[in-house]
């Protein structure tokens, strides 16, 4: 009788501790850095601009509802923006008297709110989908002419021409495996879809941030 009860102590504790192996943590904090592929779109064929690099680093906390479903929003740096090159530059006649590149950084602060899907039982593959806000710290552009008389550089803060504001929709996907004391590493990307006018003036061309991120993250749960 006694080597039935502590059988089935023990089966018991086995199957307390691989209940408790087995939860979610409800809580997810943790750290997300990663360069990004950034543009400026425009419906105007003649105010194009073309991808260039940027990044995105910031905060993040996640509620899991249960192991398949999860609320996650971020608190971010990053960096927006566009390049837009080789257009010429002219005299008072019309005659042209060279060239010039403009690349355009803008600076935010991002704040996205997504659902998370997961699937798997240790490493998780998972897809996002939400909308994010955004704040504009600073926005410059920085201008390359090449001219007969040389190349010459010259950065201009444009915050003021910027609405402060922007807003869209964003999406991704990626991984994340358990490294260790309820510690997990995730590899993903996100894209970002502004809907938002950058510009201030709505007299002017309408621009709006278009980026996808590529990310390392590191959570702890609780």
């Amino acid at each position: 009788m006694k080597t039935l009860k502590k059988y089935t102590l023990g089966l018991i504790a086995i199957f307390a501790t691989l209940s408790t192996a087995a939860q979610t943590s409800k809580w997810q904090m943790g750290f997300e850095v990663g360069p990004s592929v950034t543009t400026i779109h425009s419906q105007n064929v003649d105010f194009l601009f073309t991808p260039t690099v940027g990044y995105c680093a910031g905060f993040s906390a996640q509620y899991n509802a249960d192991r398949w479903i999860s609320v996650r929003t971020q608190l971010n740096y990053e960096r927006k923006g566009g390049y837009r090159g080789a257009f010429p530059i002219t005299d008072v006649n019309g005659v042209s008297v060279g060239s010039m590149n403009v690349s355009v950084a803008n600076n935010y602060i991002t704040a996205p709110l997504m659902i998370r899907t997961q699937f798997g039982k240790s490493t998780k593959f998972f897809i996002d989908a939400g909308a994010y806000g955004g704040y504009l710290t600073r926005a410059t552009s920085t201008e390359r002419q090449s001219t007969s008389e040389g190349i010459t550089f010259m950065m201009v803060d444009i915050t003021q021409f910027r609405n402060l504001f922007d807003y869209g929709f964003c999406g991704g996907m990626g991984v994340e495996s358990p490294i260790g004391n309820n510690a997990n590493v995730s590899l993903g990307f996100r894209y970002n879809h502004g809907l938002g006018n950058m510009q201030a003036d709505t007299r002017s061309i309408p621009l709006y941030n278009r980026s996808l991120n590529f990310n390392i993250g590191i959570s702890q749960g609780f």
